[in-house]
């Protein structure tokens, strides 16, 4: 789902069961129309999503992304406030935020806090990126540069005119009210390259992570079709464990024993595709079993005194036995 188009129609499925109170889950409300009037500008702010030089962090040296990063860092004004911010999410579905910045005058900042659990690391960088900005306010005059290794944060931003979710509109009000004043950069550097301000601002996450409770409870929408996913998949994964699913895997529901020709006619015989099958106009009809009624599967599994639920357990070598006794397996 895109980022910038998360709104909950009103007949979409999640629209549907948040409506009727099945859902655990508090949802983020969206507004039909931006926060800023049409006549709104945002000339004095930029969104980049690159470095200086264009170098793709997949392919290039860590020490390279490092000093490419440096060079852009140290290009930025000595007055302007640089801030760091991150977003994290813990293998249980924790997650948090962090900011670090350090003023001209040497005021250090360090912020962190939890948010909901399992919300997407994209939302979490994004209340980062909210809480840096609400520090930025209190500076008369600075030019500020957000510093994040989210690109799609910058993306979403980016395209601020068709953000409506709750957040993204206080995001951009605050830029908005910054710009005002101040010359406002959103700017990507890489993560995890050894620059500090964004070290700092990725411990400062994990940290937040950990801390007992969140201050909100609300998710996107698409971090609940998210859960969902990862519930269904977690149970695809680990299916149930029943004596009719003898499944141990993906892929394989029934597990099947003995020789080609009995796997062959069980598989026949679950599927009703049995070689007494005939179509006549159109129509099912079946050879004669030796008792002389019609051989159909039912009818065969019946008259071998076997029960439908051998064909469907384990039991599946015992069932070939009797087809093998009662001389029917050439009907299978």
């Amino acid at each position: 789902m895109n980022q910038s188009n998360q709104r909950l129609k009103k007949d979409s499925p999640v629209g549907v069961m948040w409506k009727r109170g099945l859902l655990d889950f508090n949802i983020e409300p969206c507004i039909s129309f931006s926060c800023l009037t049409p006549n709104t500008s945002l000339d004095r702010v930029s969104f980049n999503e690159q470095l200086l030089s264009s170098a793709p962090k997949d392919t290039q040296h860590p020490e390279m992304m490092r000093q490419l990063s440096l060079e852009l860092i140290n290009n930025i004004p000595s007055q302007a406030l640089v801030l760091y911010t991150d977003g994290s999410k813990s293998d249980s579905g924790r997650t948090g935020s962090g900011v670090y910045a350090k003023a001209e005058d040497g005021l250090v900042f360090r912020c962190r806090f939890r948010n909901p659990d399992n919300c997407s690391v994209f939302r979490s960088e994004l209340l980062a990126i909210r809480e840096a900005l609400n520090f930025a306010l209190h500076f008369e005059n600075s030019d500020i540069f957000v510093l994040t290794d989210s690109k799609s944060s910058i993306q979403y931003l980016k395209n601020w005119p068709e953000i409506r979710e709750k957040n993204g509109q206080e995001v951009v009000s605050k830029i908005a009210t910054l710009s005002q004043k101040s010359r406002v950069c959103f700017q990507w550097i890489p993560s995890h390259v050894g620059v500090f301000g964004n070290d700092e601002a990725d411990v400062l996450a994990k940290e937040g992570s950990a801390l007992p409770s969140a201050s909100s409870s609300e998710l996107f929408t698409s971090d609940i079709y998210s859960i969902h996913k990862a519930i269904a998949n977690s149970a695809w994964r680990n299916p149930p464990t029943h004596d009719w699913y003898a499944g141990n895997r993906p892929g394989l529901s029934l597990q099947s024993v003995g020789t080609r020709s009995a796997q062959t006619a069980l598989a026949r015989l679950r599927s009703g595709h049995i070689k007494s099958l005939k179509f006549i106009d159109r129509e099912k009809t079946f050879s004669s079993c030796p008792c002389f009624c019609p051989a159909s599967p039912a009818h065969i599994i019946d008259c071998i005194g076997a029960s439908t639920r051998q064909l469907w357990s384990g039991e599946g070598k015992g069932l070939v036995e009797l087809l093998e006794r009662h001389g029917v397996m050439d009907l299978v």
